[in-house]
């Protein structure tokens, strides 16, 4: 049996009845303390989703690490940066409007969460390593435009690839 300690534990109740179907496991909640029941891998992935949900993704979202290509990492801004300096590298990640954390989703195919000092991201696995680099470079200091320049061009090399790996099936 997995424990897993949540902040908001209501989000879990509301869809506690589909996590359980889609994840094959049963889930008991008390207080913000939740409790997964299955087989092997079903409690680890049960975990993972209902973490990835506790820290602000979208059910479907969450539920995409049941995939074994899909991964969560998540990248703690005080570990690079002085606590006074974290406001102005979470204003650098969000960008005016939530452009700059749009922008890196879209290139790099990954959802993106940007919760208290965390920042998460749920993708592919090629593709959630790209995403944190260029997170890491963000919250050190690198331009926004280079940043989105070197995921353009990381963006490129893989459907060059992919082009490539389809050329040599044909």
């Amino acid at each position: 049996m997995e424990k897993i300690f949540v902040k908001n534990p209501k989000k879990i109740l509301r869809i506690i009845r589909k996590l359980e179907k889609s994840l094959e496991v049963n889930i008991s909640v008390a207080d913000n303390e939740i409790d997964v029941e299955g087989e092997g891998m079903e409690e680890y992935v049960a975990s993972l989703v209902i973490e990835a949900i506790d820290i602000g993704f979208e059910p479907r979202v969450a539920l995409l690490l049941r995939d074994h290509e899909y991964i969560m990492e998540k990248i703690n801004i005080k570990g690079y940066v002085r606590v006074s300096r974290l406001s102005t590298v979470k204003g650098r990640l969000i960008g005016r409007k939530g452009k700059a954390k749009n922008q890196l989703a879209h290139l790099t195919g990954c959802d993106i969460v940007i919760k208290d000092n965390t920042v998460a991201v749920i993708g592919l696995t090629e593709d959630v390593d790209v995403a944190s680099k260029a997170i890491r470079s963000l919250i050190k200091g690198s331009p926004h435009s280079s940043v989105f320049a070197f995921l353009e061009k990381a963006r490129k090399i893989g459907k060059e690839k992919e082009f490539l790996d389809e050329k040599d099936l044909i």
